[in-house]
């Protein structure tokens, strides 16, 4: 039956209390475990009981861990895995904190992928296939993710921006001509994920197929 032999407060983002028990195990159990289970000096406990205080503790902390990640920008479901598991989670741990966090809608795997895609049209003007790319690897399902596409990256937005992403790079590349243009152009294009049968539009839009 473990005893409580010492304890001391750990100061610092989040507070934590570091707890000993008759064995010289060391356990980092939060202020609200604590509390709610008053942990104290020479306090006993059974197996059982200090077995659930553990889970309960590493659950909430997991809780916790992912709520300041949360607060700090919008997250999907695979990115806080990725990031618990760095910070020695378990997964088990891992998939019951983010479930409860889902049950109260403060993790939301389609808000996260509506707000990506429009801040990344917005702000970085990449191409439908890259935008495709970058939250399949956040963890967004495929067939999710393409009928997102679909309905929030038609094919006009994509001709839009991808003309508005030419007309850009000819006026800042305005010292270079002919072939060394376009060659230049295409890489500019082949890198933020534009297909070739849009990139030979604008090519012969701004008449650069020579």
């Amino acid at each position: 039956m473990p005893k409580i032999t010492n304890m001391r407060m750990r100061r610092g983002r989040p507070e934590r209390f570091i707890v000993t028990i008759d064995d010289d195990q060391e356990f980092i159990f939060m202020p609200d475990t604590v509390l709610k289970y008053g942990i104290s000096l020479n306090k006993q406990f059974s197996d059982e009981e200090f077995l659930e205080i553990i889970k309960e503790d590493h659950l909430q902390q997991a809780k916790d861990q992912a709520m300041r990640y949360l607060s700090a920008r919008s997250h999907s479901r695979q990115e806080l895995i990725q990031k618990l598991r760095r910070k020695g989670y378990q997964l088990d741990v891992i998939h019951c904190a983010l479930n409860d966090l889902e049950k109260i809608d403060l993790l939301n795997d389609e808000q996260f992928a509506r707000l990506f895609i429009q801040n990344e049209i917005r702000l970085r003007l990449i191409s439908r296939e890259l935008l495709r790319h970058k939250l399949l690897s956040k963890g967004i399902s495929r067939d999710f993710c393409d009928s997102l596409l679909e309905e929030m990256y038609p094919a006009e937005l994509e001709n839009e921006i991808i003309r508005t992403l030419t007309e850009k790079f000819i006026k800042l590349h305005s010292h270079y001509q002919g072939k060394e243009l376009k060659k230049r152009l295409v890489n500019f294009l082949r890198n933020k994920g534009f297909q070739w049968d849009l990139i030979h539009q604008v090519l012969l839009k701004f008449n650069l197929m020579n």
